[in-house]
């Protein structure tokens, strides 16, 4: 999970799940990256934990 957390260290938190594709692609996160979130639910995410939590293990 760590690999997707580099792409969103300039995430202000809350943030909705366009803001961390928009920071995934502007880090240059590739499609494996910005496919798993764009997987995630449009809602607003509290911070970076509850990001890798609802990503799970499977993610990069």
């Amino acid at each position: 999970m760590s690999a997707v957390r580099d792409y969103l260290i300039d995430v202000e938190y809350p943030c909705g799940r366009e803001e961390l594709l928009r920071s995934a692609a502007a880090h240059g996160a590739g499609d494996q990256i910005i496919g798993h979130l764009g997987k995630l639910p449009e809602q607003e995410y509290a911070d970076a934990e509850t990001v890798q939590r609802l990503l799970g293990t499977d993610s990069p």
